[in-house]
């Protein structure tokens, strides 16, 4: 049997920027195994804590991504935005 320590593991992600001060190297993956397993990233520098997205979350924004694309292909537009002067 493995051997589970009950502190937080932590790993630094090398060439990462934190989402909200844009600090290089400074965001640090959590892993928690007890009492619930979790997992989220934190910055050191300020603190910006950020847990992955639901799987069901990412799934249904995909699935809606996909369904405007092929909505602007049926309907003979490319996607561009012209802007006019």
């Amino acid at each position: 049997m493995r051997y589970q320590s009950s502190t937080p593991k932590r790993r630094f992600l090398a060439g990462v920027r934190c989402p909200k001060c844009q600090a290089l190297d400074a965001v640090r993956q959590v892993n928690i195994v007890t009492p619930e397993p979790d997992e989220y990233i934190e910055c050191t520098q300020c603190g910006h804590t950020e847990h992955r997205p639901d799987p069901d979350a990412i799934s249904a924004k995909n699935q809606l991504e996909d369904q405007l694309s092929r909505d602007a292909m049926s309907t003979g537009t490319s996607g561009t935005v012209k802007f006019k002067p």
